[in-house]
């Protein structure tokens, strides 16, 4: 494990349902938001890490300076505002350091993820097809940067490749 990353780098360590991200503050520590430890806090290296291998993605596209990244960090750490998976989580918590759109891709893909299972377990037909389009075009907003870092998670995922073997031939009557 390097003992420093670059100021205002995303960093992510990658668990077996999510990846953990933060920002790293060039003193090799991590700025962060985690459940585990109740919010959003300063911690070091090995904290962020859980003795998992750190990746770098660099700065976020369209961010801030690395010096005002810092900054909003340290003015966000200060604010008690607490976990919460759905409205405060750490890829939130990056985001808004950056000066980006507070998004969480994550939630978004386990939703789009959710969404199809469900259409796929209790919808049929052309009906079926429609709303499985629909839900592949939410993938299209994902931007530049999110995308290279989940694109394993969403090629992997059930609903991407439910999408691409449905049957959308219009022409065909449907068989249920």
């Amino acid at each position: 494990m390097t003992a420093e990353y670059p100021k205002g780098h995303l960093l992510s360590v990658q668990f077996p349902l999510y990846h953990h991200v933060g920002i790293s503050d060039g003193c090799g520590h991590v700025y962060e938001n985690s459940r585990a430890r109740s919010g959003r806090g300063l911690v070091s290296l090995s904290d962020f890490s859980d003795n998992k291998d750190i990746i770098d993605h660099g700065f976020l596209p369209d961010s801030l300076p690395a010096e005002d990244i810092i900054d909003n960090a340290k003015q966000l750490v200060e604010d008690p505002k607490r976990y919460h998976l759905l409205k405060n989580n750490c890829e939130h918590f990056v985001h808004e350091v950056c000066g980006v759109r507070v998004t969480s891709p994550q939630i978004r893909r386990a939703l789009i993820l959710i969404a199809t299972l469900l259409v796929d377990r209790f919808a049929s037909g052309r009906f079926k097809s429609a709303l499985l389009w629909s839900i592949a075009s939410q993938l299209s907003h994902l931007n530049e940067a999110t995308f290279s870092w989940w694109k394993h998670a969403i090629f992997t995922s059930a609903g991407f490749w439910l999408v691409l073997l449905t049957n959308t031939n219009q022409d065909v009557a449907d068989k249920d």
